[in-house]
């Protein structure tokens, strides 16, 4: 059950418990030599990992690895090759595409996906509202939406169905001419009806049912891409008009925030311009109930549907 690394020596480290993904095909298919990577720079860093920069193959990738903190922790080893697993079976236009797995050992694993030039929606997002960008919703923001709906609808189609569970701005990236693709499949699972599990903090992006640990499945999903309509609407981050204006003048406190949301007295905000259907659409991803949300397919539906309508000029 030991791991063998490249030289051919046994790694104990391992245990027995991993060996059944080391023996995994998906991970053996995709495995790339480390010495083909090349490192740039850090791009960002979250609570399990950090990711890089890098080329491979004289392409720029994107390389994903645990931070030092983690990466003797077997549990994260698990978590990553069990994320690693599913990226490699997915295969969509709008799910950013996964390039391969390499490792020197058990403790050093790097997973290669395509680099997105064009970055994440949220920093796209900052710099709309510090350059004074017209809030609203635009034919750009109305194909960015589609395109998001697009892999979600997918990730629910697959069979066992798969919850993305943390679909939020800065998981959506970008390429250069702003088509988007999702990923940080860190928190994904195949849906089991499960409440979330231990670690993954909870988010102004986490549907009500989520956050109460309660049982849930894909409308979780849509009630968090209803959160992120808000944010290509307004270009703010969620719930910040309320963090800011509290009766004590004091920014609220997270959990207070997410309380309110709770009891149906705090929404995210919408700036009321342009399209009222992408409004009035957000509002129903948004419901506190699961069972009175759409599902992905039908957003997705309703999204074709308002696109369609727009005047041809702006056709998407």
């Amino acid at each position: 059950g030991g791991f063998y690394s490249s030289t051919g020596q046994s790694h104990g480290s391992g245990g027995r418990h991993s060996s059944s993904l080391w023996d995994d095909p998906v991970i053996v298919a995709a495995r790339i030599p480390v010495d083909r990577i090349e490192l740039g720079e850090l791009l960002s860093r979250g609570g399990f990992g950090e990711v890089y920069r890098g080329r491979y193959r004289d392409q720029n990738v994107a390389v994903k690895t645990l931070l030092p903190s983690t990466r003797k922790d077997m549990n994260h080893i698990e978590a990553f090759l069990a994320e690693i697993k599913l990226m490699a079976t997915m295969e969509h236009p709008q799910i950013v595409q996964f390039i391969g797995v390499a490792w020197e050992s058990l403790s050093e694993l790097y997973a290669l996906s395509e680099f997105m030039e064009g970055g994440d929606l949220r920093s796209l997002l900052v710099t709309y509202y510090e350059s004074g960008h017209p809030r609203g919703f635009d034919p750009v923001k109305v194909k960015m939406a589609l395109q998001t709906a697009h892999a979600l609808t997918y990730l629910h189609s697959l069979d066992p169905v798969v919850l993305h569970r943390d679909l939020k701005s800065r998981n959506i990236l970008l390429t250069e001419t702003l088509d988007t693709k999702i990923t940080d499949f860190g928190a994904s699972r195949e849906r089991s009806d499960k409440t979330m599990t231990a670690g993954v903090g909870t988010s102004f992006w986490m549907a009500p049912e989520v956050v109460m640990g309660e049982r849930y499945g894909e409308k979780a999903d849509v009630f968090s891409f209803g959160v992120v309509l808000s944010e290509l609407d307004t270009h703010e981050l969620p719930y910040s008009h309320a963090k800011e204006n509290s009766e004590t003048g004091r920014p609220l406190p997270d959990t207070a925030v997410l309380q309110l949301v709770l009891m149906g007295r705090l929404q995210v905000s919408f700036s009321g311009v342009g399209l009222v259907e992408m409004t009035q659409l957000a509002q129903q991803c948004l419901q506190i109930e699961p069972e009175n949300r759409p599902t992905a397919a039908e957003v997705l539906y309703r999204l074709h549907t308002i696109s369609k309508e727009y005047p041809s000029s702006y056709s998407l």
